[in-house]
């Protein structure tokens, strides 16, 4: 069960990524993310992000043909958005800046930047993944993101396998392993982001923690040796 387990994580985690990309301007107007036309780019989990550094801001411009009354600057992660800019605008372009350093000594890695502005009767909207680079490979774990999502991925992977060998068959084995599977694919979503592997979009991040406490779940119900134990 669990072998089957985790070939069921690996074979949906590959179509949430597969599934999940889309154009990412909407409306009549150009958008720039750090100097780049974001037109043709989309923001599906492994699409390619625009890669800055952690110690300069983030230009995001934007211009239309028709005249724009307001800005709005947002970043995301796993589908939960906060604004970073949000004012009156005149004229038919706007730039305003992402202050990553601000952001960057929690955690690195892949984020969604959305730039949005409105006129007249119609509104716009572009996004960009942007990955926030470190210093060397292991950076990510030198932030408190990062370490939280080791320490989770810890705790889970062997807390599921302590159950799975020693407890197995127990209705409260089976629960504690469901949470604890979950912690571990949370812990996963987060380094899978902060190493800028994949951007942890609301499909992915569902998809991998469900998938991880379902395996808890397996474990806690059967056990490791469980099914060895009954075909005996």
């Amino acid at each position: 069960m669990p072998r089957r387990s985790v070939a069921a994580f690996a074979f949906v985690v590959m179509l949430v990524l597969a599934s999940e990309a889309a154009a990412t301007v909407g409306g009549p107007c150009t958008v720039e993310i750090a100097g780049e036309d974001i037109g043709p780019r989309e923001v599906g989990p492994t699409s390619d992000p625009i890669v800055v550094t952690d110690d300069r801001p983030v230009s995001v411009t934007m211009s239309s043909e028709q005249q724009l009354d307001r800005l709005t600057v947002e970043l995301e992660f796993s589908g939960i958005r906060w604004t970073v800019h949000d004012r009156p605008s005149t004229g038919t372009s706007w730039a305003s800046e992402v202050p990553v350093n601000d952001y960057a000594s929690y955690g690195l890695g892949l984020y969604k930047v959305i730039g949005s502005s409105s006129g007249s009767g119609f509104t716009c909207e572009g996004a960009a993944l942007i990955e926030v680079a470190g210093d060397d490979e292991l950076s990510p774990l030198a932030t408190p993101v990062g370490l939280v999502g080791l320490a989770l991925a810890i705790l889970g992977a062997f807390g599921c396998l302590a159950i799975g060998v020693r407890v197995g068959r127990s209705r409260s084995s089976s629960v504690f392993g469901a949470v604890l599977g979950a912690a571990f694919g949370l812990g996963v979503v987060i380094l899978l982001q902060q190493f800028s592997a994949v951007y942890p979009t609301i499909g992915v991040t569902g998809g991998i923690i469900a998938i991880g406490a379902a395996i808890g779940l397996a474990l806690g119900l059967l056990g490791i040796t469980g099914s060895q134990s009954d075909a005996r």
